[in-house]
């Protein structure tokens, strides 16, 4: 368990990944519901290539709910896990831009 807890990744560090990964596929590119489709798609390819990348001992699962922005659109978005709470984790990350949002959730589960 002490080389899992070594590997652990920090919010900042999933959080920056998500935001770079999110900056790069969406950008300030205005909403389309078309688009939306293959940008969250990739989003979350790029998200869990880049996690996989780093060489640690996880496995992956990354969730991102994609919305347009206006007109009282709102969203409730619940989760729970039942897991090893010493090696596993989870991290949510919320990005704007004036006419969309973009959650993602991100879990790493140890694989040992």
């Amino acid at each position: 368990m002490a080389e899992v807890k070594n590997n652990q990744f920090t919010q900042e560090e999933v959080q920056n990944i998500i935001k770079q990964v999110l900056d790069e596929v969406i950008g300030l590119s205005p909403y389309n519901y078309a688009d939306s489709l293959t940008w969250n798609k990739q989003a979350v390819e790029q998200i869990t290539k880049r996690l996989v990348a780093l060489n640690r001992p996880y496995k992956y699962i990354v969730n991102s709910s994609l919305l347009q922005i206006g007109n009282g659109t709102g969203m409730n978005v619940s989760t729970i896990s039942y897991w090893n709470k010493a090696t596993d984790q989870s991290w949510q990350y919320r990005w704007e831009t004036k006419n969309m949002l973009v959650v993602v959730y991100v879990y790493a589960l140890a694989t040992s």
